[in-house]
């Protein structure tokens, strides 16, 4: 089978410093990324093949961006409570609370909460047992943890490495697994492709996976363009992703 950052990244790009970019070329790299890859197609096809959401359950979608993966999985958009930093255009009908997930004051219980490549951003601001604790608390019982991340097995691990020794830091996808213990889940794999026509074109792309700031990044992007060339065949790879679902 053939990804907005970590990779929704919370939709907006966020640097060491805590700033947006919003216009910077990391931000047009992933949305050249999201097309190349059509990641939320692939996620949504996941998520409907084990996770059978009903008409008129309720989800809360986390880092949702323009919407548009929680509206593939259900007929009304009225059902979602969408949740974003960035500022996005909902229709009145449509419910959206601007503010990151930790700060949100959110009222109610839902069935579903959707949680797509943004667990890394929780990693790497030292809030991951907190949203996950605040996950569980605003989940009805019976209720239902949606995590999407890069299972960074493969090359995309590789690669992570080699980021580590050449940058000083870096944001990669990732979830937990100590928070696993004792929880009701369970996991599916499944692969997005990346392809580019150059080296030099997969190593902008490649950006997107480590959210590196644009000076940062370009000034050593023809390390990673030799670290490409030196790992595979052709510009292209694929990334493993696990959907996993965690029962209340």
């Amino acid at each position: 089978m053939t990804v907005e950052l970590t990779y929704r990244i919370y939709s907006v790009i966020f640097f060491p410093e805590g700033k947006q970019m919003e216009h910077s070329l990391l931000q047009k790299n992933f949305q050249k990324f999201k097309g190349i890859t059509r990641e939320e197609f692939f996620i949504a096809q996941e998520i409907k093949r084990y996770v059978q959401i009903q008409d008129g359950n309720t989800i809360l979608d986390v880092g949702c961006a323009g919407g548009d993966l929680s509206r593939s999985l259900v007929r009304d958009s009225r059902c979602i409570t969408f949740l974003d930093v960035n500022e996005f255009d909902f229709s009145p009908q449509e419910k959206f609370i601007h503010a990151s997930f930790e700060e949100a004051e959110i009222d109610g219980q839902y069935d579903y909460m959707l949680t797509s490549h943004v667990w890394g951003h929780f990693y790497r601001n030292d809030t991951f047992e907190f949203c996950y604790k605040k996950a569980h608390e605003l989940l009805k019982g019976g209720g239902k943890l949606i995590v999407v991340h890069n299972s960074n097995k493969d090359f995309i691990g590789k690669l992570i490495d080699f980021s580590k020794s050449l940058f000083k830091e870096i944001e990669f996808d990732v979830f937990l697994d100590e928070f696993l213990e004792g929880e009701d889940y369970s996991e599916h794999y499944f692969d997005v492709n990346l392809q580019a026509e150059s080296f030099r074109e997969l190593a902008e792309l490649v950006q997107v996976l480590l959210v590196i700031p644009d000076a940062v990044y370009y000034e050593k992007i023809e390390d990673v363009v030799y670290f490409l060339k030196q790992n595979l065949e052709k510009p292209e790879f694929l990334i493993n992703q696990r959907l996993l679902v965690i029962e209340k």
